[in-house]
């Protein structure tokens, strides 16, 4: 499975020369995203994941500026790398320059102990166990998107916990991914709501509640469900859900911005106006920003559900018609062995043509098998097997076998009749 990740570890940052550092990228070792073996970082040396000229960011970017800019923001780069990233035996290393206005601030002594630097890339990983805890294996680090500065410790220094602790109940974190959340909770719904004719997928979640789809040949509804996620990434659902229903809500975006502010009165009248105050004006615009915010937020996540949506609806549409299929082969298979069981051939080739008529059942748009075409392919088959055989036994000096290839005329019984029993369909010769 490939996921982004994100992993920090203690700055092992050195000044060289003026203007450019050392710095420790990451070493081996349990981090949140996963294990991390000197094997795979040293791998990631040789495919050189973190080339010479890799940026260098102040702090991980916010899930809005994921989504607004992708590609970062010029303001926050730092520094670039000045080599390929190393293994040097203990971890990946590699020399940087530092932008020039940023030259002071980053070899300070006292920056330099409350910083760190933190990974964040492309990644496959497995689900495994290392010291006896349940964790994700980082099998090959795929892609380096940039090293950056961050300012609480963790794994291997005391600037990581930024991404191991404070992050850790962000929907981008680094030890239970927006996506590894979702899978967990789809797993934890099957298995909760399980059957043949029961289809159950994630709409949405938060920290504490997942919303998801229950449908079965009774009714389609929308659910909310409490449920607890565990470090190891298990989830156990409440098991009191409560039937809801979607509302889409639109809110207005600062709609006195565009108004007139404090605009004095003409010469000689009174201002009937009342000027806001300036604690006014903070509070309406901090609770403009949380709805803007939360809006764009929900509005972020509207392509992946509705893409996960599709997915489930298009695998339980494909479920629905396997199972279709399935069972007309099963209704059939009576009819086509007392078919073929008519016939002089051996055991072993009638069970071979069984299956091989079997798999040529098809349904049409209404559901209904192809019981006529079945009769053909039978007889056809059977007859094709009595001539093999009929020619290596004359072939061999046998002499002429009786009963089988085209001395056989006379009719089995078996009509499309019987087929149509078989589907439970009228036959198409009844008038």
């Amino acid at each position: 499975m490939t996921v982004r990740i994100h992993e920090a570890t203690a700055t092992t940052v050195a000044a060289t020369t003026p203007g450019k550092i050392k710095v420790g990228l990451i070493t081996p070792g349990l981090g949140s995203s996963g294990y991390y073996s000197p094997e795979v970082l040293e791998s990631a040396a040789k495919d050189k994941v973190w080339p010479k000229g890799t940026h260098i960011f102040f702090d991980h970017p916010s899930e809005s500026e994921m989504y607004d800019r992708p590609e970062r923001s010029v303001r926050d780069l730092a520094g670039v790398l000045d080599e390929d990233a190393y293994w040097d035996g203990t971890g990946l290393v590699a020399e940087a320059k530092v932008i020039g206005p940023y030259r002071k601030l980053v070899t300070d002594p006292v920056f330099i102990e409350s910083v760190g630097m933190s990974i964040r890339a492309s990644a496959e990983t497995r689900a495994g166990e290392v010291e006896g805890k349940k964790c994700q294996i980082i099998t090959q680090l795929i892609e380096g998107d940039s090293v950056d500065l961050v300012t609480r410790a963790g794994r291997g220094g005391k600037v990581l916990a930024v991404l191991e602790s404070a992050r850790a109940n962000a929907r981008r974190v680094s030890e239970a991914t927006a996506n590894d959340t979702r899978e967990a909770l789809q797993t934890a719904l099957r298995d909760a709501y399980p059957g043949d004719k029961s289809w159950v997928w994630v709409r949405d979640f938060d920290d504490a509640t997942v919303w998801y789809e229950h449908e079965t040949p009774d009714q389609q509804a929308t659910f909310a469900e409490a449920y607890t996620i565990s470090d190891s990434n298990e989830v156990t659902l409440a098991g009191d859900r409560t039937e809801v229903r979607a509302r889409t809500e639109y809110v207005p975006v600062k709609a006195a911005e565009g108004g007139p502010r404090d605009v004095p009165a003409p010469a000689g009248q009174p201002n009937t106006t009342t000027p806001q105050s300036e604690e006014d004006k903070m509070g309406i615009k901090q609770v403009d920003e949380a709805d803007y915010a939360r809006v764009t937020e929900a509005a972020g996540r509207v392509p992946t559900l509705e893409s996960e949506r599709d997915t489930a609806v298009s695998e339980r549409d494909s479920a629905r018609q396997e199972l279709a299929l399935y069972k007309a082969r099963e209704a059939a298979r009576p009819a086509v062995s007392k078919k073929v069981g008519e016939s002089a051939l051996p055991a072993t080739r009638k069970a071979r043509i069984v299956e091989s008529v079997l798999r040529q059942v098809r349904l049409d748009e209404a559901g209904k098998a192809n019981a006529d075409e079945l009769v053909a392919v039978t007889e056809r088959e059977v007859r094709d097997a009595e001539t093999e055989i009929a020619e290596i036994a004359e072939s061999l000096g046998v002499g002429r076998v009786r009963g089988f290839g085209q001395t056989v005329t006379e009719s089995t019984g078996v009509t499309v009749d019987d087929f149509d029993a078989a589907f439970g369909v009228q036959s198409s010769r009844e008038g």
